[in-house]
């Protein structure tokens, strides 16, 4: 596995590209619940993780954000059903070292964190320089591809807790694009496309908005 396809295969967070029918499903069941009750991650992780969420897509006035609409109950979902067992391993390795990094910035467990401080957690590691970001994902791709080797390894924590971060912001996003509410009343919605036409301007055509998916 070369470094590229190791950084890609990370549960950490990315692939989530397709919309399938049943992760469609897997959403609107989790925006039918309206308490979240974590499957997959750890209750003090599930409260981080809805924390983070409602701050990388936050409502106004307007329209709802990732929170409202239950995104991290979808990724948290997402995460225990979909992922393979390999890439949840890193997912949980992941939280594990952000539970050791909180608890050095704040001195508190994540389950006590508050919006500001995940606030500043985010802004450490997604607000770094795009060459330290580089950094990050070739350590991370270094080491996976060494613990393919050498299960013992362990990543550098800082790199880890990025890639963790960065992969939720990239879900939260998937997630708030792929919800039904947001795709028929903020983006760009044409239930009977037309005609195709190549290389128009959003303005022109969907009113300065993204087309939905």
């Amino acid at each position: 596995m070369n470094r590229r396809e190791a950084v890609k295969s990370l549960g950490m967070g990315v692939g989530f590209l397709v919309a399938t029918p049943s992760i469609l499903s897997l959403l609107q069941s989790c925006e039918s619940e309206p308490e979240f009750h974590p499957v997959f991650v750890s209750e003090g992780e599930g409260h981080a993780l809805r924390e983070m969420v409602g701050l990388i897509l936050p409502s106004d006035k307007q329209i709802p954000g990732a929170r409202a609409l239950s995104i991290h109950s979808f990724i948290d979902a997402f995460w225990g059903k979909v992922l393979p067992e390999e890439e949840q391993s890193y997912v949980k390795l992941g939280f594990v070292l952000l539970a050791e990094e909180f608890k050095g910035m704040f001195n508190k467990e994540l389950s006590q964190g508050t919006t500001k401080e995940y606030d500043q957690l985010l802004a450490k590691y997604l607000k770094t320089s795009k060459e330290q970001q580089k950094a990050y994902a070739k350590k991370i791709g270094d080491f996976m591809q060494t613990v393919q080797k050498d299960a013992s390894v362990k990543p550098d924590r800082d790199a880890a807790i990025f890639t963790l971060l960065a992969g939720i912001r990239g879900a939260a996003i998937w997630g708030w694009t792929i919800n039904e509410e947001i795709g028929e009343k903020v983006l760009w919605y044409d239930p009977i496309p037309g005609q195709y036409l190549g290389c128009v301007s959003p303005e022109e055509y969907g009113n300065g908005r993204i087309m939905s998916l």
